[in-house]
């Protein structure tokens, strides 16, 4: 009895010894991220199946119809700045270790059967590959690519970019990296841009918080649609129902740029299949440098509301925005929120890792011809992700 007693002792106090060298941290990380997010539920969603019964499918003609969600307002620029033009401050620090999700390919079998699952859509790819530059409704400013001048605010590369078209050609929208964007359509009304990052089972998109939270009237908007390489009204992969919803409570509370990020979790399709299933999904990366070589994607009314949009230019800071907001010169606008920032962009490859999304204009450069996005970060994308159990895919 004596020798049972010491045995069970010794090993009480091995677990207690185990327990005290356990980082406190470790157990609480993932409630301490939720406590800082708020988060939205979709009450459609089967919890008795593979996949929810979409409670909303959009048709072509709204789609088409769909107008772009504005902007949110820009918090106060920096007071220092405001007091002193001239004002400048070394970038901020990096902060925080890096880290990264990879992207992914989708399955080898989606392209034959979404042409089953959506024919209709198929057949009416290149219908936009007929029409003639005068048909493209761009605002004046070439989407071919073309270098912009540099006005008198003198930051880095303020309006300094060359825009190009994104998924115009039927070539393009089919194939990665430009199929794992899509637009994001807002139930009442609205669109923004949203990307997939990661694959299945957690289905996770990410874009801009403006687009998830209605902070002018302090809630969530209703619900969003996912349509991914989305053209013209076209939905090569149909579309894609809502889940959860996730903000930071501080851009609820404050709603600055460096909070201005959200995900999404979507439903499976009708079919049964992720998204990622179709598109594939961009990879991202977080406390990564301020000054990078990125590719922006968006729905850019200014340019046109029916295909993409890109930008190639340097990122920076900016001792008017402050930390955790990357500065980029590109002629998008409206529509384009939550549209990605990619780094290693490589056409036609997986390759892609998302370190920013649209917000909106900056205090740096030119409306339209300079704006902003939340680097990503442990204090913002990371925390959603956390939240949410990781932004990884097995």
């Amino acid at each position: 009895m004596r020798m049972n007693w010491t045995a069970n002792w010794m090993a009480a106090w091995a677990a207690l010894v185990v327990l005290m060298l356990v980082p406190a941290h470790e157990g609480v990380a993932a409630d301490k991220s939720a406590g800082a997010t708020a988060v939205i539920t979709n009450q459609h969603v089967k919890t008795d199946s593979k996949f929810g019964a979409p409670d909303k499918v959009y048709t072509r003609d709204e789609i088409r119809a769909a107008r772009p969600l504005g902007w949110a307002p820009a918090p106060p620029p920096d007071l220092r700045y405001e007091a002193d033009k001239t004002f400048r401050e070394a970038a901020p620090e990096v902060g925080g270790p890096p880290s990264l999700g990879r992207p992914g390919a989708p399955n080898l079998k989606a392209d034959h059967e979404a042409k089953r699952d959506f024919a209709e859509d198929w057949s009416a790819l290149k219908q936009p590959d007929e029409l003639s530059d005068s048909d493209l409704g761009s605002s004046g400013a070439s989407a071919d690519g073309f270098l912009q001048g540099e006005n008198d605010v003198d930051f880095g590369t303020s309006d300094i970019y060359t825009g190009y078209r994104g998924n115009f050609w039927a070539s393009q929208q089919l194939k990665f990296p430009w199929k794992a964007v899509g637009k994001l359509l807002i139930d009442g009304g609205g669109y923004c841009t949203a990307q997939s990052i990661t694959g299945a089972p957690k289905n996770i998109l990410v874009t801009a918080a403006h687009c998830v939270y209605d902070r002018a009237n302090g809630t969530f908007y209703s619900g969003w649609t996912f349509v991914p390489a989305e053209r013209n009204g076209v939905a090569p992969y149909g579309q894609f129902r809502w889940a959860s919803a996730r903000v930071l409570k501080a851009y609820i509370k404050k709603g600055t740029r460096r909070t201005d990020v959200a995900l999404i979790r979507l439903q499976n399709n009708a079919q049964g299949q992720p998204v990622s299933f179709y598109t594939g999904w961009l990879g991202w990366r977080v406390n990564f440098p301020y000054t990078a070589s990125l590719h922006s994607i968006g729905y850019a009314s200014n340019i046109s509301t029916e295909w993409t949009s890109m930008c190639a230019a340097e990122s920076f800071s900016a001792s008017c925005e402050g930390a955790d907001v990357l500065v980029k010169g590109c002629n998008m606008t409206f529509g384009s929120s939550g549209g990605a920032w990619i780094e290693q962009y490589r056409p036609y490859e997986v390759s892609g890792y998302v370190e920013a999304v649209v917000s909106g204009p900056s205090c740096a450069g030119t409306f339209g011809q300079t704006y902003v996005g939340p680097r990503f970060s442990t204090a913002n994308f990371a925390t959603l992700c956390a939240a949410e159990g990781g932004c990884t895919t097995p």
